[in-house]
């Protein structure tokens, strides 16, 4: 027996809004990279090591958090995370250096929006949706790109008017009033919400594309020995090193080139409010081509944003790329989601993709380094916007095979059962 409609309506939303907040948060530091570097009075590199720290921090967190999601539920794991965030984003305001900053950002902050980020909030949809898993994730993490879109212009507002340390102040009382609304609301699924397993999903209702006949449930280790899953994580590592990338170097590469900060918060707001598109357009497209050949698809785009980079000058050419990129930048999150379900089963969704995002998130403190690092040695993003290019698209290349073993000729039979039936 499912749970009632406006229950599961209501824990869709609820997870919406987690991400809304905690990401529009957590990456408000690049539309604010510039005024902390300032008063700070160090280089690039060593500011990005903040965004850097929080990386690692977030892909060393990823396979525990996802243990303990699937131990405790997502409702405790994103509560506890969510009220250490808002500690840590508080402190963040009372710096005196770098690398207080690096610790308190990089650290706090990180293990705490690691806990109430994309992996528990999608461990939470799924399991008040299990038939519709995919859709529903896409349409949570759109909480993730408005939450981006709106801080950004809260954040560049508040930097000109009060300063960057009252920004954080400000966020900080925005994370404890929706701690004290969570606490309230958010609920984990009852054990009926669940359903069945995708196998028996499967086997009474025929295969669906991309889910092998008869799947069954993997547990990490299981996971960790299977070619698709290095296949998809390996794509999913281009994808990190180039999100982060952007996420801290875009701003400041939009101002070098003699823009306003005006103009490249509204990049980074234009970048969100495609990702929206993106995600329900990847959502779409997934049902029709299958969950792989939609990923494949995202990163050939990604790839093209990246090789234009390097041509833009003027803000409609910045606009542009926005555009492009943002359609494809947190598009692969429920998408690859979807895809750990449907390689290997529910019962150990969280540890699996937890495993995945280790990864992903370790190449993406690389890519937010990395930026800084060769800006610099040679005083230009040039080099680095065109080794992402390439990056992405060898995560294109890698993902196409990134299928269970066996799973193709299982389908084929199982559509020519369904066919003769």
């Amino acid at each position: 027996m499912s749970a009632p409609r406006a229950g599961r309506l209501g824990a869709l939303a609820i997870g919406f809004a987690v991400l809304f907040v905690g990401t529009g948060v957590n990456f408000a530091f690049g539309i604010l990279f510039k005024p902390i570097l300032r008063e700070l009075g160090v280089n690039r590199s060593t500011l990005a090591l903040a965004a850097t720290a929080s990386l690692l921090v977030n892909a060393a967190g990823q396979p525990a958090f996802g243990v303990l999601v699937d131990r405790f539920g997502p409702r405790r794991v994103i509560l506890t995370s969510m009220a250490l965030m808002t500690a840590g984003t508080a402190l963040v305001s009372r710096v005196d250096g770098p690398w207080e900053f690096i610790a308190l950002y990089g650290v706090v902050v990180a293990v705490g929006y690691t806990g109430c980020g994309i992996l528990p909030v999608s461990v939470h949809v799924s399991r008040w949706f299990p038939a519709e898993r995919g859709f529903v994730t896409a349409v949570a993490a759109c909480g993730f790109s408005l939450g981006h879109l709106a801080f950004t212009q809260v954040a560049a507002r508040s930097a000109v008017v009060v300063g960057w340390r009252q920004t954080y102040v400000l966020m900080a009382s925005v994370l404890a009033i929706a701690l004290v609304v969570f606490a309230f609301t958010l609920r984990d699924a009852p054990v009926a919400a669940r359903g069945a397993p995708p196998g028996e999903a499967v086997r009474r209702r025929g295969p669906s594309r991309g889910i092998p006949a008869g799947a069954q449930s993997l547990d990490r280790r299981a996971a960790l020995a299977t070619p698709a899953f290095w296949a998809m994580t390996l794509g999913l590592m281009g994808c990190g090193f180039t999100d982060f990338l952007m996420t801290t170097h875009l701003a400041p590469h939009a101002t070098d080139l003699g823009m306003t900060p005006a103009v490249a918060a509204n990049a980074v707001s234009l970048w969100a409010a495609a990702n929206v598109l993106g995600i329900l357009a990847a959502g779409t497209v997934a049902t029709r081509i299958g969950t792989r050949a939609a990923l494949v698809l995202t990163y050939g785009l990604r790839a093209a944003a990246l090789f234009y980079l390097p041509l833009i000058r003027e803000p409609l050419q910045l606009y542009l790329f926005a555009g492009l990129f943002g359609a494809t930048f947190f598009t692969t999150a429920p998408l690859s989601s979807t895809l750990v379900g449907q390689l290997f089963g529910p019962v150990h969704h969280g540890a699996i993709f937890g495993a995945a995002n280790l990864f992903h998130h370790s190449a993406g403190a690389l890519g937010s380094y990395a930026g800084g690092l060769v800006f610099d040695l040679t005083g230009s993003y040039r080099p680095i916007f065109l080794l992402a290019a390439l990056v992405v698209v060898g995560s294109a290349c890698v993902t196409s095979l990134a299928r269970r073993r066996g799973s193709t000729a299982e389908q084929s039979r199982a559509r020519s059962t369904e066919t003769h039936r």
